[in-house]
């Protein structure tokens, strides 16, 4: 089991977005990407992501882009200042996607406390899914799990572009997991991943 670590200055901001995997080919799997970005280069980062925008786009989103398009996302994001952690669950058939995405959240959170993050933006989803997400960071905090610094902030996809990186590389890793692995070589150099199961609860 892990255990909160506190530190005493802020570190870097967060950035989270979600995958499920194929379904046929991967089962029963889910991930949270986050991009984790020092505060010196989180406006350069937002505008290198901006930037990559194509004409009438209001946000990026892998699974929408061509794969010439997606080679050349992940070579940009790759080159970014930042890095970014993965946490993925194998799961048990018929778990819920809720339950899924509460288990990751639990070793994210974990993962960016003991990283020093006071800050963890992400992508805003319906609201009684977005109050599961507060409760569970809150359950963490009281159980002790993580310290009190870390904080939950939802945001709309078109209006953070940072969410957009977590969003590309999620799907550069699952591209990986089912047969592509190209894409996510690019960005393997700034990438940590955490595998955990149904076994771990």
């Amino acid at each position: 089991m892990f255990h909160p670590t506190a530190r005493p200055t802020p570190g870097p901001l967060a950035f989270m977005d979600e995958s499920e995997s194929d379904r046929k080919a991967d089962p029963d799997t889910y991930l949270l990407a986050v991009t984790l970005v020092q505060p010196r280069t989180l406006e350069p980062a937002r505008a290198t992501m901006l930037s990559l925008r194509a004409p009438g786009q209001r946000k990026l989103h892998w699974h929408s882009e061509s794969l010439r398009r997606r080679a050349f996302l992940i070579e940009r994001i790759a080159a970014l200042d930042a890095q970014h952690l993965i946490v993925v669950r194998d799961g048990r058939p018929g778990e819920a996607s809720e339950r899924r995405r509460r288990k990751c959240l639990a070793r994210m959170a974990w993962e960016l406390d003991l990283r020093g993050v006071t800050r963890l933006v992400a992508e805003s989803r319906e609201a009684k899914q977005n109050g599961r997400d507060n409760k569970a960071i809150a359950y963490l905090r009281s159980s002790g799990t993580i310290g009190s610094a870390l904080r939950l902030f939802h945001e709309p996809g078109p209006r953070e572009p940072l969410l957009w990186a977590a969003d590309s590389v999620a799907g550069a890793y699952v591209a990986a997991r089912t047969g592509t692995p190209g894409y996510f070589r690019t960005v393997r150099h700034a990438v940590e991943v955490i595998r955990i199961t149904a076994d771990d609860g």
